[in-house]
């Protein structure tokens, strides 16, 4: 039972926020632009019917000035102040070439003439121009010549158009939209809210199932459930953590029972000897060969003990060199010769080249190979290291012996920390199953890799790949060359 209490990580915001926020940006956007366009649409509607209505009475004007150049009371019946059909009111003033004023509405001396827009003579005449005047009127302005028959000079005929009911009505609207928008995101955000709290309800329950595994039933998987789609790639990877983790549970609760069983055998052994010791009185002699199979038992534990410290930290003190490999390989050969003579064992070595490697590991990983195939190989047997260079770069040493072998279904562990087939310890009960971790280990921090293939009955060939001189070189700084021994 773990006595750490979980640490709760920072959060950021939540999804629900998020997603909230971002469907609260898009309708926001989305209304805006709605009623910005409806706004437009209203607002040019209004001035075009208004510069339609400024375009008419101009027209109608134009025709009474023709026939009446010069008579201003016909024409002031077409100037009324009211328009009461249509409860529009504008403004009319009509001046002559010289800019005289000849007939100027109530109200229309308000209007310098300078406000309007300039004057045209033929049939299409341009939009009126906006104006809003001191006290807050709004006008939309308009001019135009009048041909005067029978006169030489044009009549200038300047309108002005009080718009201030569409004014108040745009206002009016662009309140109401204003309004609408509020309400709009309110309703929004309580159904995003709902919304989204309802889509992200499989993941609560997903968490809610993965927080019910502990490490006694990580058998349990996530993909039994019932999930959306968009959670399968979630669900494969919490499967597939899973699976490691129930992996290397397995591995260190094998781990640790190997573990306490290879100590256990030594401990025994030292208790067992030292009851014997004290059980009668024994001679010197004796009592030497008790102490000298103690200290061999002390012997093989700090072995071991060292083994494992080397497996926590294997590259403490790394310092690769570019090493011939024959030669390393014949100095290693040469120490196992007089244990391979006693078995009638023959050592061979084949090929050669140089690997940039830290030389001690090296020593201790192609030494521990050889000491295995020494271990099981029958007498007059043979074992071959052959050296290669492959088309990649890379150096290939394979440590070939004609022994007894490993069961296919054994290969996949032969690399675990103490793992050891119950043929190997029958043959070889002294052995801790730490040496090829120890390979593997080793060669894992020179970039490499090591495999075993094996037959049964046949023999086994285990072997190491190193990253070439040149592989090396691109991965670091060229190593040092250490010296031939």
């Amino acid at each position: 039972m773990s006595l750490t209490k979980p640490i709760k990580a920072a959060s950021s915001i939540a999804i629900t926020t998020r997603l909230v926020l971002f469907y609260l940006t898009s309708i926001l956007f989305i209304m805006f632009c709605t009623n910005w366009f409806q706004f437009k649409a209203l607002s040019e509607d209004l001035e075009f019917e208004d510069n339609d209505f400024l375009t008419e009475r101009i027209i109608r004007l134009r025709a009474v000035i023709a026939r009446n150049p010069d008579t201003p009371l016909v024409l002031k019946d077409q100037i009324p102040v009211n328009d009461s059909d249509r409860h529009i009111r504008y403004l009319v003033r009509v001046q002559d070439a010289r800019g005289r004023t000849i007939l100027e509405s109530p109200g229309m001396s308000g209007l310098p003439a300078a406000l309007f827009p300039p004057a045209v003579t033929g049939d299409q005449l341009g939009r009126g121009a906006k104006y809003r005047g001191a006290g807050g009127e709004h006008y939309l302005l308009n001019s135009a010549w009048a041909d005067a028959f029978g006169d030489p000079h044009f009549r200038l005929v300047q309108i002005a158009l009080d718009v201030e009911d569409e004014h108040a009505l745009m206002v009016k609207y662009q309140l109401k939209m204003g309004t609408s928008v509020l309400i709009g995101l309110l309703v929004a955000a309580v159904l995003g809210v709902v919304i989204t709290r309802k889509g992200l309800q499989p993941l609560q329950e997903m968490a809610a199932t993965v927080a019910q595994i502990s490490e006694t039933d990580l058998h349990q998987r996530i993909r039994t459930g019932v999930w959306p789609k968009e959670l399968d790639q979630l669900t494969l990877a919490l499967d597939g953590m899973l699976g490691r983790l129930e992996d290397s549970f397995a591995r260190l609760s094998e781990f640790s029972a190997n573990l306490a069983h290879e100590l256990r055998t030594p401990i025994n052994n030292l208790r067992g000897e030292a009851e014997v010791a004290l059980s009668r009185p024994r001679s010197n002699d004796e009592y030497r060969h008790i102490i000298e199979s103690s200290i061999e038992e002390c012997d093989r534990l700090s072995r071991m003990v060292g083994d494992i410290l080397f497996l926590a930290r294997p590259e403490q003190g790394f310092v690769p060199h570019l090493i011939d490999a024959r030669a390393e390989t014949e100095t290693l050969a040469e120490y196992y010769r007089t244990l391979a003579d006693e078995q009638q064992i023959t050592i061979a070595i084949q090929g050669g080249g140089t690997v940039s490697v830290d030389p001690p590991l090296f020593q201790r990983a192609v030494g521990n190979l050889i000491s295995n195939a020494l271990h099981y190989t029958p007498t007059a047997g043979r074992i071959t290291v052959t050296l290669t260079e492959t088309r990649g770069g890379r150096i290939d040493l394979s440590v070939e012996d004609n022994g007894m072998g490993v069961a296919a279904s054994e290969l996949p562990r032969v690399f675990d920390r103490f793992y050891r087939s119950p043929q190997a310890r029958l043959l070889h009960n002294q052995g801790s199953g730490l040496g090829l971790a120890i390979v593997r280990s080793i060669m894992t921090l020179h970039g490499g890799t090591a495999t075993i293939a094996s037959e049964t009955g046949r023999g086994t060939v285990a072997t190491l790949s190193f990253p070439g001189p040149q592989l090396a070189a691109r991965q670091g700084d060229a190593a040092p060359v250490w010296p031939a021994t």
